[in-house]
C-alpha cells in the first residue's frame, strides 16, 4: 500500500454509495469516467459503512444543527454495500468531482440518492483519505476531523419538535421509500383551489434549514409532510405544498422565494 502521506495533495477519495454499488450500468459508466480521467487507483474495496463511518466522512452531520439530514444520509450510507477508490492523479479533486458529477446525473435521483461522494472542500480530502486508505482497510483508530458547517441548521417550529420524535419521522419516510419506492413515501397533496403553491429543487440552504422553513411557512403540517414535501421536489422536480386561489398560492411562494427557496405557482390540474 502507498503511503498517504508521500504525496497528500494528490489523492482523493470516490466512494460508490449503496444505490450505485447496487446499479451495474452506474458501475460500469464509473469504470469508464475513471479510465477517462487517468488517475490511477491505489486501493479500491467493498465496505458495508458503520454509522461512524457516515460521520467520520460528513462530520458536520455528528452534531446537532442538521438532525433530519443526518439520520436520513445514515439511513441511506448503512443500506448496503459501497466501493471505496482512492486515486492518484494531477487535479485529483476536479477530476474526481467531474465522474461525481457526472454518474449523477445520469443515475441519482436526488439529494439523497446520488450514487457517489467524493470530498471538495480542502479540509475534508486528507480526512477522507486517512478514513478510506488507512483506517477502514487496517483497522487503526481515526480521529474524527471538527466541522460545525458553515450554513444555518434546523430553526423554529421543527427545532421543537422532540429529538426522537423528529428522527423517528425520517426514519419511517425513509423505510416506506426503500420498501415501497419513492412516491409511496410521498404526502397526500391538498386538494380544492384553483392554484398550486409548488416547491422545486435547488434549495440554497442546507437541508434542515430548508425543510423549516416549509414548516414555518405552513403551521399546520406534520414534521413527516415537510420531509415528505421536500423530497418529493428533489426527486420529482415539483412538490405542491397549497392549493387554493391564485392569492394564496402567490402569497405562500412569494414567502418562500423571499427566503431563498425555488418555488412556482401554477393552475391547478384537473382530472
Amino acid at each position: 500500500m502507498t503511503s498517504h502521506q508521500e504525496a497528500p495533495g494528490e489523492l482523493s477519495v470516490l466512494v460508490v454509495k449503496p444505490d450505485g454499488y447496487r446499479s451495474p450500468p452506474a458501475r460500469a459508466y464509473v469504470e469508464v469516467l475513471l479510465a477517462a480521467s487517468r488517475l490511477s487507483v491505489e486501493l479500491r474495496y467493498e465496505v458495508c459503512l458503520e454509522d461512524e463511518d457516515v460521520m467520520d466522512t460528513w462530520p458536520k452531520f455528528a452534531g446537532p444543527k442538521y438532525p433530519i439530514t443526518a439520520e436520513l444520509l445514515r439511513l441511506y450510507l448503512t443500506s448496503g454495500p459501497c466501493e471505496v477508490i482512492v486515486v492518484r492523479g494531477p487535479d485529483v479533486v476536479e477530476r474526481c468531482v467531474e465522474v461525481r458529477s457526472k454518474v449523477r446525473a445520469r443515475f441519482g435521483t436526488s439529494a439523497f440518492a446520488n450514487c457517489v461522494h467524493t470530498p471538495t472542500e480542502p479540509h475534508e480530502i486528507a480526512p477522507n483519505v486517512e478514513k478510506y486508505l488507512v483506517s477502514l482497510p487496517t483497522g487503526q483508530p481515526f480521529q474524527r476531523h471538527r466541522d460545525e458547517g458553515t450554513t444555518e441548521g434546523i430553526t423554529g417550529r421543527l427545532a421543537a419538535v422532540p429529538r426522537p420524535e423528529l428522527l423517528g419521522e425520517a426514519r419511517d419516510f425513509w423505510r416506506t421509500a426503500q420498501d415501497e419506492g419513492w412516491r409511496a413515501a410521498w404526502r397526500p397533496r391538498p386538494t380544492g383551489g384553483a392554484f398550486e403553491a409548488c416547491l422545486l429543487p435547488g434549495d440554497p440552504h442546507s437541508v434542515d434549514h430548508g425543510m423549516s422553513l416549509i414548516a414555518d411557512a405552513l403551521p399546520g403540517t406534520t414534521p413527516r409532510e415537510v420531509i415528505s414535501a421536500y423530497v418529493e421536489a428533489e426527486v420529482e422536480g415539483r412538490s405542491c405544498l397549497l392549493t387554493g386561489t391564485e392569492t394564496q398560492a402567490r402569497d405562500l411562494a412569494g414567502r418562500l422565494s423571499a427566503q431563498g427557496l425555488y418555488t412556482e405557482v401554477r393552475p391547478r390540474a384537473v382530472a
